[in-house]
């Protein structure tokens, strides 16, 4: 039998001592492994809990949704301001004419009606003197100017009756409760008839409808509530209200009576808004209440 001496048992103490330490290694690297790994998942977590919240209180509340038609216009000549005369009285053939939608002109001076019968220069004209008015019901025009100097023609553009369609959409939104701002440049409006369907961009210099094409919207401030950012950065916050424009004829919509209609408006990020209304079974005003 071999003989087991002292020094000997020195040796298996410092092989158990090797083996602890690197048991202690190991069992730091997991640790720390472990710890790294749930940082990351409480970072991941975190992120994800953010944008779970943002996309939840994130998007628009629609206050009403108008329908717009255009006026029936018509051109006539309603003869000639004699040399010498300072009044002049002529009517037009469609009644009643459709108010702010009345142009009166010779050529020299051009007055438009203000809404309430009374016709008002418009700037650029040499328009010295000039005034008149317009009964909306009979169509008769009156002018008044100093001695006419020529013989000249009056002409009228005007309005009487609208269109058998729906041809401008007005959107009024705000944000949704708590909703942080939203910017219009990542907007995307969808908009269907069941016959046509368009996606709609923002397009920051249409301030009317006649400015819009089938592939863009527009937008008008309605209220701009402090910080009032809005002219500069194209922002809707808390508080602010705008008109989202669209020119349903462009696109191709025929909104008739009785037409069903799905508007979509979406944000960058958050709920999108989805409205469904279905148009009157008649139109009897130029601005028409929809949703």
């Amino acid at each position: 039998m071999k003989k087991i001496y002292k020094r000997e048992k020195g040796e298996m103490g410092v092989g158990t001592l090797i083996i602890f330490i690197a048991m202690i290694i190991v069992a730091a690297v997991a640790a720390t492994v472990l710890i790294q790994t749930a940082y990351r998942l409480q970072q991941q977590a975190e992120e994800t809990g953010n944008i779970a919240t943002q996309d939840v209180a994130t998007g628009f509340k629609v206050i009403t949704i108008q329908g717009i038609r255009n006026d029936v216009m018509y051109n006539e000549s309603l003869g000639n301001i004699s040399v010498g005369s300072t009044t002049f009285i002529g009517n037009l053939t469609h009644v009643p004419v459709n108010p702010n939608s009345v142009i009166v002109t010779n050529g020299t001076f051009e007055l438009k009606d203000d809404g309430t019968g009374n016709l008002v220069p418009v700037s650029g004209y040499n328009n010295t003197g000039v005034t008149g008015t317009i009964n909306y019901n009979t169509g008769e025009i009156t002018l008044h100017f100093p001695n006419a100097t020529v013989k000249s023609q009056v002409n009228v553009t005007y309005g009487s009756g609208y269109s058998p369609i729906i041809d401008y959409l007005e959107i009024k939104v705000g944000l949704m409760a708590g909703s942080p701002p939203i910017s219009l440049f990542s907007v995307l409006v969808e908009i269907s008839d069941g016959y046509t369907d368009a996606t709609l961009t923002y397009n920051e210099s249409a301030t009317s409808f006649k400015d819009l094409d089938g592939s863009h919207f527009g937008v008008a401030i309605a209220r701009d509530m402090p910080p009032c950012n809005w002219e500069r950065d194209r922002v809707i916050t808390s508080g602010d209200i705008i008109k989202i424009l669209i020119n349903a004829s462009a696109i191709g919509l025929y909104l008739q009576p009785q037409s069903s209609v799905m508007i979509k408006l979406i944000p960058k990020h958050g709920v999108p808004n989805l409205v469904e209304f279905e148009t009157p079974s008649t139109y009897t005003t130029k601005y028409i209440n929809l949703w």
